[in-house]
């Protein structure tokens, strides 16, 4: 399993460092993050009305990443929230089709130092 997550680290900076040195002219969407898709600005139901459809969540009005994050940190239960995220968006022939979904969608990447962050959740 962590062999599966330093690979995925390795994968979205190496999108990261292709993303940042291709320039403006292969910008990502001005609008990124879940709501680009998911809640009132995207066509999606928002992240609290999909974990209600999820068997066993618990009842929730989380509606951003950060209030998800305050359960799924650091698993296994719940599972870690990156884990979830990857399975379910980078298998979603939805995402990738139909909304031309890639990393750059939920990640930023920092020019300066190269730092890839998600949209929407805060940095300690």
């Amino acid at each position: 399993m962590r062999a599966v997550s330093v690979m995925l680290v390795v994968l979205v900076g190496m999108i990261g460092l292709v993303v940042w040195t291709t320039g403006p002219s292969r910008a990502a969407p001005a609008v990124q993050g879940c709501p680009a898709c998911h809640g009132a600005a995207g066509k999606e139901p928002a992240l609290d009305a999909v974990a209600k459809k999820l068997s066993g969540h618990p009842a929730t009005a989380a509606k951003t990443i950060t209030q998800c994050m305050v359960c799924h940190t650091k698993g296994p239960t719940p599972k870690p929230f990156r884990q979830v995220m990857h399975r379910v968006h980078l298998n979603s022939t939805k995402f990738a089709a139909t909304y031309k979904g890639t990393c750059t969608s939920c990640h930023q990447v920092d020019k300066a130092t190269g730092a890839v962050t998600v949209y929407g959740l805060e940095q300690k």
